[in-house]
């Protein structure tokens, strides 16, 4: 009876992980793509401050369509995966302030693309993407990152 509780749990926790957490994107770059005609390109910032989790903040932009999301990745080797909350918010000018995400995720020792806020950006505005750990009494590992669209 107790294995499959603990099988239950274990799945359950799968099914939550798949739910909230996002695949990882093609390429994760760590400047803009280049000037120009709109194309598609991610743009992941540096990593915020040090913490049990370290964080990046992460940008998709195809044309005018953009996903802001998170990247999250344990600091120690002997990390246990573990179930984490996280906090995702972004700003564009000519766009209302939209309420923060608020997600969970199970972490496993090799990290994973968290959240995912889309939107619609007017060319040539730029884009800011936050992102930090807000599980409480962790440290907030806060991260962003920002992007021009490109017209």
């Amino acid at each position: 009876m107790h294995r499959r509780r603990t099988a239950a749990a274990l799945a359950g926790a799968a099914v939550l992980a798949a739910l909230t957490a996002t695949a990882a994107p093609s390429a994760v770059a760590a400047t803009t793509g280049p000037a120009g005609p709109p194309g598609a390109f991610t743009t992941c910032g540096t990593p915020g401050a040090p913490g049990l989790l370290q964080t990046r903040a992460c940008i998709d932009v195809d044309g005018l369509q953009v996903r802001l999301y998170g990247h999250a990745y344990p600091t120690n080797p002997a990390w246990v995966p573990q179930t984490v909350g996280f906090k995702i918010s972004g700003s564009a000018p000519g766009l209302p302030p939209g309420p923060p995400l608020y997600t969970s995720a199970l972490v496993p020792s090799g990290g994973i693309y968290v959240g995912s806020i889309t939107t619609t950006a007017t060319c040539g505005s730029t884009v800011t993407a936050n992102f930090s750990v807000d599980n409480g009494g962790w440290p907030p590992s806060p991260a962003t990152v920002s992007v021009v669209v490109p017209c």
